[in-house]
């Protein structure tokens, strides 16, 4: 039907065209609505004449498939003229896997090679005393499942429940705190997990997803092992976090959340190995607000528990600027963690950022840092007070 009328209008504008005397491919291009448009290609095929499919290899590293560069070259000193460096070159692989409708599940795998020479204690660089000279480090390796609970729903029950119901199996970063909407990969400054348990990434599986428009939850089993997947008689941690939906920071600017810990993981103090009892229960929250030249975001984690019978309490307050022009940045932290039967450490840190390119997502970074901690307290007192660190990142 639609070809007999194609054919009727093309007759028509020959016919009207000899009767006017005009050029007849003008007249068409005058009245044809559709004159111009590129026509549609047709999809390739194959010489039986089926139409031809990609590779499953194709479709795997083409299809919703990223692949990120990192380059990050980190020098430091302390108050003795100590120095040290860290040069690495790493990736991030991410996959998503998707149907005609929806997406079913993700992949996220992040490593670097790392050269080390020399070490003073800097907050993204704790793991570093151990590891001297190269190393091939990971540090996310985790797939997503989501909305795995739908073939045992019907369709009513599925519009229900999207989001509600997601699996996370692999390393990721300890649900505990503000860790888990904070991407801290690069950054010199960290938040305060690494320092609570000895380690900020954990092996785990459980559940996440969103309660209600309100509420986020995530819930999970971890290993308690820290960087390498092992057990060593630990029984493992249990861990439940409640925080705020996406809307409270697009809206608002405002994250937060609640969160319990319990169970048993495995030292990483070489003066105390072994396995630890573990209780935690920690409060956070982040603010951002826009001011006229910029914006300016408040920090703040609080946790407190036991480590086997000893109290334990962690505080972390960070303040940070940045500039309109999203081309410098500013911050400060104090954090303090204090253990009733050794002491605490605690310090205070200052940060100047120059950015070249500063993404909104963080999809597109490249930075030079400088940044000072001053140790107001050390419960071992060899290492030194003041380290001053200069670091240059690059991550697209």
């Amino acid at each position: 039907m639609k070809k007999t009328a194609t054919v009727l209008f093309a007759v028509a504008i020959l016919a009207s065209a000899r009767m006017t005397g005009q050029d007849p491919a003008k007249v068409e291009a005058e009245q044809d609505p559709f004159a111009g448009l590129p026509v549609k290609s047709q999809p390739q095929t194959q010489q039986d004449g089926f139409p031809s499919t990609k590779s499953w290899m194709r479709t795997l590293f083409t299809d919703n498939f990223g692949f990120r560069k990192e380059i990050m070259s980190q020098f430091t000193t302390n108050e003795d003229g100590q120095g040290a460096s860290r040069q690495s070159i790493g990736f991030e692989v991410l996959k998503k896997f998707s149907t005609g409708t929806s997406t079913v599940a993700s992949f996220n795998l992040q490593g670097r090679l790392v050269r080390r020479d020399g070490f003073n204690p800097v907050q993204n660089d704790m793991e570093g005393e151990n590891r001297a000279g190269w190393a091939f480090e990971y540090h996310n390796l985790y797939l997503d499942l989501y909305n795995v609970l739908n073939p045992f729903l019907n369709e009513q029950q599925k519009g229900d429940n999207i989001g509600r119901f997601n699996l996370r199996a692999g390393r990721f970063y300890v649900p505990f705190g503000l860790n888990l909407q904070t991407d801290t990969h690069g950054t010199v400054l960290q938040l305060s997990n690494e320092r609570n348990f000895g380690f900020e990434r954990d092996w785990y599986t459980g559940l996440w997803g969103s309660l209600n428009k309100h509420l986020n939850y995530d819930a999970y089993y971890l290993a308690g092992s820290g960087y390498d997947l092992k057990v060593k008689g630990q029984r493992g941690l249990a861990a439940v976090r409640i925080s705020l939906a996406n809307q409270y920071s697009n809206e608002h600017g405002l994250e937060g959340g609640f969160s319990l810990l319990g169970g048993e993981r495995l030292s990483m103090d070489r003066m105390k190995p072994g396995k630890i009892e573990t209780q935690r229960v920690g409060l956070d929250g982040r603010y951002r607000r826009a001011v006229p030249t910029g914006l300016i975001t408040f920090t703040n984690e609080l946790s407190g528990g036991k480590d086997a019978q000893t109290p334990v309490f962690m505080q972390l307050h960070q303040a940070d600027y940045l500039h309109a022009s999203r081309r410098w940045g500013v911050a400060t932290q104090y954090r303090r963690f204090r253990e009733s039967d050794s002491g605490a450490d605690a310090s205070l840190i200052g940060e100047f950022t120059w950015y070249f390119r500063n993404d909104v997502g963080n999809s597109n970074l490249h930075w030079i840092k400088a940044n000072i901690e001053r140790r107001l307290e050390r419960m071992r007192p060899e290492l030194p007070s003041t380290v001053f660190t200069l670091q240059y990142y690059f991550y697209r």
